[in-house]
């Protein structure tokens, strides 16, 4: 019985699925092209130091050697941030608290700081005609996607350092909140809100002195012993 009940209130809770930053995901598709024609250019540059018909009196294989090696580790650093846009770049929802992981920085968001959660349209946030620079070829495949708007009551660490290691595009525009485009968004928010209740209710739990029927059984059966 003692077994139903815990597996039963280990299917309520929700799955820990990585929901990816599809802006870093962009992001990341544009690092790789350049990394690898940098990769292939510097490699090039290596050749006349074996190959003496393509040596030139002007220009000594040692430095190009030079320039090549430079060249094939910024390629490799560029492919590198490509792979960790795909891989490390996520929001999940733990236990305990928010993750948001991005391919250099992490930041625990508490569920208790949650204000509000709701779907929002990306074109509502970030119009097309104020995208630019870098922002226009990342964000207008995205405008057309529904986001996740998480809306705070107060930010982990402060936010003008939040925003130095983080994309801007991951805060809402319109207030105090975080913006997830991910590529299921219903689910982000189910999983948001459920957690957000588990947590409220197992600190009223925690306040009135409560412990599952089970945990006292264990606990006890531990003195015994």
């Amino acid at each position: 019985m003692a077994r139903h009940k815990d597996s039963k209130t280990s299917d309520n809770r929700p799955t820990a699925i990585r929901h990816p930053l599809l802006i870093y995901r962009n992001l990341g598709k544009r690092y790789r092209p350049p990394g690898v024609l940098l990769f292939l250019m510097g490699l090039l540059l290596f050749l006349p130091s074996f190959i003496k018909e393509l040596r030139n009196e002007a220009v000594k294989p040692e430095a190009l050697a030079g320039v090549g090696a430079v060249l094939v580790l910024v390629g490799i650093a560029f492919w590198l941030f490509s792979i960790l846009a795909f891989r490390r770049a996520y929001v999940t929802c733990r236990p305990d608290v928010l993750e948001i992981r991005t391919p250099f920085y992490r930041t625990l968001v508490s569920y208790r700081r949650i204000k509000q959660v709701m779907s929002v349209q990306v074109s509502q946030l970030f119009p097309r005609e104020s995208l630019k620079g870098m922002g226009r070829p990342l964000m207008t495949p995205l405008l057309g996607m529904t986001a996740v708007e998480l809306q705070v009551k107060s930010w982990p660490a402060p936010k003008k350092r939040l925003m130095r290691f983080l994309s801007h595009y991951l805060f809402s525009p319109r207030g105090e909140g975080w913006i997830f485009i991910v590529p299921n968004y219903s689910v982000l928010i189910r999983q948001i809100e459920q957690s957000y209740q588990d947590r409220i209710e197992q600190a009223k739990r925690e306040a009135s002195g409560y412990r599952d029927p089970f945990e006292r059984l264990v606990q006890s059966r531990d003195r015994r012993s």
